[in-house]
């Protein structure tokens, strides 16, 4: 492990002239491939106790409920991965909480994911299943269990939940739930008592609650002549004392968020001159429509919400940094001055009790992974919970900036440099790291797989190249897939402006990526197999045709198919289908139960590099899905790439 003191000072230095040892490389390759120490931390309704997980072993996650006046800790629960995992758990009333388990399995040769939730008090007793369980295992697998979408904070004993039901068929037969449909139920979360409050409407996906907690709204899919999604969706909502559904006209792009207030509106985020915006729209018939919040440049990302009723209260944006745009004046100033308090920080509102006067913070930046805080209100003391990462505290780490550089066309590509300690920059070796989505963007912040490359010496370049998410409709485009030849020749754009620049040494320039940036890691090599010295691909898609094919099991099949598009840019733009063209070493990763992205993607990649002579290593991780959330394998491969970068960029 790295040290504080002279030991860090040295290793800086060292990195700011040359490319590192393997040993060196070793040790922060288990720095920054650990998991993070807490996670997912909740606050409670009183805003006196905090949940949250941590590491118990590589793979394995406590569930720790603490005191905050006290610091006195128990554990609630203990999750193995093995098959299945309890994911999150959230406070629904003072004393207890719901967990969520999330599982894969395979049913005739099939990958399904599954989900299964429990109420727990919160010193660990007294468990109770929640949601739709498995009847007949023998005749029938149902996949998931049901969403909670109101903790109904009047009443001491229930919980509303969205859940599938399972119907009787003629035969005497189960049937799976999207045959049955959605509807909601009551449930004691003391003694697991239901009640059905809403009967199951076939391809309903969401029900949404008003202030009081009543069920006012529900969307639909619609599904066309195959029982496929179609990705439009249609809209309903009841009167206060109304039982009787009405359609509401909504844009085909907007998603509803939730109820204003007054139990009137409803606010959704949807496109308002060519970007995500806020709105409010009254469901009493009448068309009128409220632009709550818009940006001339960037998306608007969510609304946030705060207290027992989840009052609106802001929306968050990014541009070229994370911004919370509050609504209400009192936060706005408190916002202000937590700002000032923790100066080089970006402080994200994660949660508040019940009566708002307790806030849980996280304070994070991009050369600290973060420390959560509460905030008390009235008392004006800011509480320290606990670093997200304690084995970097006191660490030099890497800071990144924002920038932008020219695509061939001339068009402005944003994204963000990160660059060695104490290493201005020219004439270094690169790593450029497109992101996974396609339709996701990079934002400024803590990233342990640039933070590892950083700090072995590499400058790493992280393009929102056109396809990215975040900056309106027309940057979306056809997206990453069937616009592959835009998202690539802007990520390549990047490679060239640094090298043009005098950033990056031409003969030291490599492409690692992740899941769709393993896909452009390898199909940048495709475009143009002269600009890079080594790629790196983990958990990627390399054949489009192979990836619909894939997809043909699930009711997203006809989804997928539209997002990939078809014709001969589908054979073009797969890399397993233009092995040949690689003439640079290729390392990948994946693992086994990868729902997101099948193994077998990979598989099929190094099969054909390797029939064509190519220089390949690809590690597989048993067991494990796309975000290979394990130390132990996370520690393994960073230190392989720490090691191909080495080899190839020398």
């Amino acid at each position: 492990m790295l040290v504080q003191g002279p030991g860090l000072s040295a290793i800086a230095l060292l990195l700011a002239v040359s490319l590192p040892a393997a040993a060196q490389n070793a040790d922060l390759a288990t720095l920054l491939g650990a998991r993070a120490s807490i996670e997912s931390v909740g606050l409670s309704p009183l805003g006196d106790f905090v949940v949250y997980k941590t590491p118990a072993g590589p793979r394995d996650t406590n569930f720790v409920v603490a005191e905050i006046a006290t610091g006195k800790q128990n554990l609630l629960a203990n999750s193995s991965f093995d098959g299945s995992r309890i994911s999150e758990c959230h406070w629904v009333k003072t004393d207890r909480l719901t967990c969520l388990v999330v599982g894969e399995t395979k049913v005739d040769g099939i990958k399904l994911g599954f989900t299964r939730m429990f109420a727990i008090g919160r010193d660990g007793t007294n468990v109770r299943t929640l949601g739709t369980q498995d009847t007949d295992r023998a005749l029938q697998l149902n996949q998931y269990s049901g969403r909670l979408i109101d903790t109904l904070p009047a009443d001491p004993e229930h919980v509303l939940m969205q859940v599938p039901f399972l119907e009787q068929s003629t035969t005497g037969t189960r049937l799976l739930s999207p045959e049955s449909g959605l509807g909601v139920k009551r449930y004691n979360i003391y003694n697991g008592k239901e009640s059905t409050l809403e009967r199951p409407n076939r391809n309903a996906s969401r029900y949404i609650t008003d202030a009081q907690g009543d069920i006012r709204f529900r969307t639909v899919r619609d599904i066309d002549g195959n029982q496929n999604y179609t990705g439009k969706q249609i809209h309903w909502y009841r009167d206060r004392e109304a039982r009787n559904w009405k359609r509401v006209t909504l844009p085909d792009a907007a998603y509803v968020l939730s109820f204003d207030e007054s139990g009137d509106s409803v606010y959704t985020l949807e496109p308002v001159n060519g970007r995500d915006a806020l709105v409010k729209h009254r469901l009493d018939g009448g068309a009128e429509k409220q632009v709550v919040f818009a940006h001339e440049k960037v998306d608007i990302t969510n609304l946030a919400r705060i207290g027992a009723r989840n009052r609106p209260v802001g929306v968050y944006y990014y541009d070229e940094y994370e911004h919370l745009e509050y609504f209400d004046n009192d936060l706005k100033a408190l916002g202000k001055s937590l700002s000032r308090a923790l100066p080089g920080k970006t402080v994200t509102l994660l949660d508040t009790s019940w009566d708002e006067n307790r806030i849980l913070l996280l304070a994070h930046a991009d050369n600290d992974p973060g420390t959560y805080y509460v905030f008390d209100r009235k008392g004006r003391e800011l509480m320290v919970i606990s670093a997200v990462r304690d084995e970097l505290t006191g660490k030099t780490l890497a800071t990144s900036k924002p920038i932008s550089y020219r695509a061939a066309d001339g068009t402005l590509i944003p994204g963000y440099l990160t660059l060695p300690p104490g290493k201005e920059g020219t004439q270094l070796p690169l790593v450029v790291m497109p992101h996974g989505g396609p339709t996701a963007r990079d934002t400024w912040g803590f990233d342990w797989l640039a933070q590892y490359l950083a700090l072995n010496g590499y400058a790493v370049l992280q393009p929102n190249f056109r396809g990215s998410s975040g900056y309106g409709e027309d940057w979306v485009g056809d997206n990453g897939f069937q616009g592959w030849r835009q998202a690539i020749g802007d990520i390549n754009d990047g490679a060239r402006w640094a090298i043009a620049s005098g950033l990056a040494d031409a003969k030291r320039v490599a492409i690692v990526g992740w899941s769709y940036g393993g896909y452009a890691a390898l199909q940048s090599n495709v475009v143009d197999p002269a600009l890079y010295k080594a790629a790196v691909a983990i958990a990627p898609v390399t054949d489009l045709q192979q990836f619909v094919s894939e997809a043909r099991h699930y009711k997203e099949s006809r989804l997928v198919k539209e997002s990939i598009g078809s014709g001969p840019e589908r054979l073009a733009g797969s890399p397993a289908r233009h092995a040949a063209a690689f003439r640079v070493p290729v390392l990948m990763f994946h693992g086994t139960m990868d729902l997101n992205v099948d193994v077998n993607q990979s598989r099929v990649m190094a099969r054909e590099l390797r029939k064509e002579g190519k220089p390949v290593d690809y590690v597989e991780y048993d067991g494990l899905e796309h975000s290979l959330v394990d130390s132990k394998v996370r520690i393994d491969m960073l230190t392989r790439i720490g090691a191909f970068l080495n080899t190839n960029l020398r």
